[in-house]
């Protein structure tokens, strides 16, 4: 005779079930479930770079630090600098993507790149410039590139803000290039680099006021003149470029502003105290 199928009906589960189960079996490979399963929990490999640039913010400056899997707003007259620095400070972990309007003559110039950062900074090496055809081309490439886990920032520099739907997007996609690489700074399907935990700048093209609702945070930078020369024996750092520092938004800290004096970026930075209180929180 043949065979029979005896299962009882509660084996014979739907595909989302049949998905949930797997999904806690891995978890209890890996641990996460070895108190409430009774398994061993599982040895993990050693981490191919160390856990730091993954769980800490990217810090630009002394005073700015920067969430990692979110997007980010540069504004005021000085924001190309400001996105320089952030630059410089991202390539030590990996590529850095800087996405143009492919119809703009101007671009970087890498004497002032280097005049900038000061030496030992390998921005230039790390740095890819791509210029878009088209406007909309911009975002595409961004969104991609922040998916992709494979660069540590992208850079875009816009003409038309982006609406709340396509900022949601970049979120999401620098959220999804930061877990994709693991916490454990392995590779996994979506081809991340080991270690690298991008996140995203816009910057207005032409406007220095921009205002993207949606961003993780907002920056300003702005030249300040400098000091009068200084006599001999008084402050070297007065005779370097000053710039205002402004923290317009931030989802867990107050705006304030900061007054940056120094000779040479980011070698040896000096940030003095706020110039004004924040004036407000959220």
């Amino acid at each position: 005779m043949p065979d029979t199928d005896d299962s009882p009906p509660e084996t014979k589960l739907s595909a989302a079930e049949r998905l949930a189960q797997a999904q806690a079996a891995l978890r209890a490979l890996e641990g996460a479930e070895g108190g409430r399963t009774g398994r061993a929990q599982c040895a993990r490999p050693a981490p191919l770079c160390p856990l730091a640039p993954m769980t800490r913010p990217l810090t630009t400056l002394q005073q700015m630090t920067l969430a990692r899997g979110r997007v980010h707003e540069l504004t005021g007259s000085a924001r190309h600098t400001l996105a320089v620095l952030t630059a410089a400070a991202a390539a030590r972990e990996g590529p850095v993507l800087w996405l143009r309007p492919g119809w703009r003559t101007d671009t970087l110039c890498p004497q002032g790149v280097r005049a900038l950062t000061g030496p030992g900074v390998p921005l230039l090496d790390a740095l890819i410039l791509a210029d878009c055809p088209r406007e909309g081309d911009i975002l595409w490439a961004m969104e991609e590139g922040l998916r992709a886990g494979c660069v540590a920032l992208v850079v875009a520099e816009i003409g038309t803000p982006p609406d709340l739907r396509q900022i949601r997007r970049l979120h999401l996609a620098a959220a999804e290039g930061l877990a994709g690489n693991g916490p454990d700074g392995g590779r996994t399907a979506n081809g991340g680099a080991p270690g690298i935990a991008p996140l995203g700048l816009l910057l207005a093209q032409e406007r220095a006021d921009s205002r993207i609702a949606g961003v993780e945070s907002r920056w300003a930078l702005q030249a300040l003149p400098p000091e009068p020369a200084m006599p001999p024996g008084g402050r070297l750092s007065g005779n370097g470029p000053r710039w205002k520092l402004e923290r317009l938004r931030a989802r867990q800290a107050p705006p304030a502003e900061w007054v940056i004096d120094c000779q040479r970026m980011p070698a040896a930075p000096q940030i003095a105290a706020p110039v004004t209180a924040p004036a407000r929180h959220g």
